[in-house]
C-alpha cells in the first residue's frame, strides 16, 4: 500500500436514515459506499463498518479497528470518517466499535476503569470475530489504533492479544500506567507499537512521552514519533506505519498452552504471515524439535527460554524467543 496524502479535514457528512440488512447507514460524499451501523449479536453492542468498493470476497483484506476518544467530544462516527477515504483508496476494511471505557469521568475509580476496559476488550474481540465471519479478512493483517482516550482500549486490548493484532498505533493518546498493569504478562516484545504525540499538545503530549517510556521499560518494540501541532487525529501516519510493518517485519507469534492435568507438559502453536519451510525449536532444556507445532514435556519445573528459528520461503530465517514458566507439579500416573 503506497502512502497517500492526508484526508481533508472538513467535509459534509449526511446521515441517511435507511435500512440495509436491518442496519442503519451513514452517507459520506468522499466515498462511494455507506458507513453501516451493525449490531454485534453476542453482546448486542454496536459498531460501524466501512467496506471499500473494491472489496472482493475471493481475496483476503486487511482490517483496521479504530477506537474513538472521550465521549461526548469524540465518537465512533467521527473516527471512522477520518479513515474511510484511506480504506477506499487502499482496499482495507475499517471498523469503529462503540466503547465505554473512553467516556469522560474525572472521578472514576481505577477498578471501575479497568472493568470498563475489559468490557471493551470483549466487545472489540467480538467485533473482529463478527467481521471475520462475514468478510474475507486477512488474519495476519489485523491492526488496532485509536486517538486520545481511545488508546486506553488500544493498549489494554492490543497488548493482551498480540496473537490477533499484528501492530498497534497510539495517536496522541492518553496514558496512565495503572490502567495497563494487567497487560504486562501478555506483552510480546515482537509486536510493533507506534506512539505519535504532539510536542505542543497540552492535553496528551506529556502522557505520550510517558507511554513511550513505559512501553520501552517493558521490552515493547516501540516506534516513537514526536510532531508539532494540535490535538487531532493522524490516520495517514498510522496507515503508513502499518504498511511499513507489513513490508519489513515478518509476523511470527508463538502461543504457549500448558496442560492443567500434566503441569510439566507444554504445547506450542504459531501464527505467522508466511508459510515456514523449516522449523527448529530449542526448548531450553537441551531438547529440540523440527516439527511445526510441537508438544514438549519437561522433566522438572522452572523457567526455560524457548527459541524457534523458522525459515521463510525466501530462505531468510526468523527467530522468536519466549520464556516458559513450568510450574511445580507432577505428571498424572499412567493408567494401569
Amino acid at each position: 500500500m503506497k502512502p497517500q496524502s492526508a484526508i481533508p479535514g472538513r467535509f459534509v457528512l449526511t446521515a441517511v436514515v435507511a435500512l440495509c440488512a436491518g442496519c442503519p447507514q451513514y452517507r459520506d460524499p468522499t466515498v462511494p459506499n455507506p458507513i453501516r451501523n451493525v449490531e454485534e449479536p453476542t453482546s448486542g453492542r454496536h459498531y460501524l463498518i466501512y467496506e471499500p468498493s473494491r472489496y472482493d470476497a475471493a481475496k483476503a483484506h486487511p482490517l483496521v479497528v479504530v477506537c474513538h476518544g472521550t465521549r461526548p467530544f469524540d465518537y465512533p462516527l467521527r473516527q471512522i470518517r477520518d479513515w474511510v477515504k484511506l480504506a477506499e483508496e487502499k482496499g482495507f476494511l475499517v471498523v469503529a466499535p462503540f466503547l465505554e471505557g473512553t467516556t469522560a469521568s474525572l472521578f472514576r475509580p481505577v477498578r471501575e476503569q479497568i472493568r470498563l476496559q475489559r468490557d471493551d476488550e470483549k466487545h472489540i474481540l467480538n467485533v473482529v470475530r463478527h467481521v471475520s465471519g462475514g468478510h474475507n479478512v486477512s488474519q495476519d493483517r489485523i491492526f488496532l489504533t485509536g486517538w486520545s482516550a481511545g488508546n486506553y482500549a488500544v493498549l489494554h486490548t492490543g497488548l493482551r492479544h498480540p496473537e490477533l493484532f499484528r501492530a498497534l498505533a497510539v495517536l496522541q493518546g492518553n496514558f496512565d500506567p495503572t490502567y495497563v498493569a494487567d497487560v504486562v504478562d501478555s506483552i510480546d516484545p515482537y509486536q510493533p507499537v507506534f506512539v505519535l504525540y504532539g510536542a505542543d499538545d497540552v492535553l496528551t503530549g506529556k502522557q505520550g512521552r510517558q507511554c513511550v517510556e513505559w512501553l520501552g521499560s517493558h521490552r515493547v518494540s516501540v516506534v516513537e514519533s514526536q510532531i508539532v501541532g494540535t490535538h487531532r487525529g493522524h490516520p495517514k501516519e498510522a496507515c503508513e506505519f502499518f504498511q511499513h510493518v507489513v513490508r519489513t517485519v515478518p509476523w511470527l507469534h508463538i502461543r504457549v498452552f500448558q496442560d492443567g492435568s500434566d503441569r510439566l507438559s507444554v504445547r506450542f502453536k504459531i501464527r505467522a504471515s508466511f508459510e515456514p519451510t523449516a522449523y527448529a525449536w530449542s526448548f531450553g532444556d537441551g531438547e529440540t524439535s523440527p516439527v511445526a507445532e510441537p508438544d514438549h514435556t519437561y522433566t522438572r519445573p522452572g523457567t526455560c527460554r524457548v527459541t524457534l528459528d523458522a525459515r521463510m520461503p525466501t530462505g531468510k530465517t526468523v527467530r522468536r524467543t519466549v520464556e516458559v514458566s513450568v510450574p511445580q507439579g507432577q505428571r498424572n500416573p499412567s493408567p494401569k
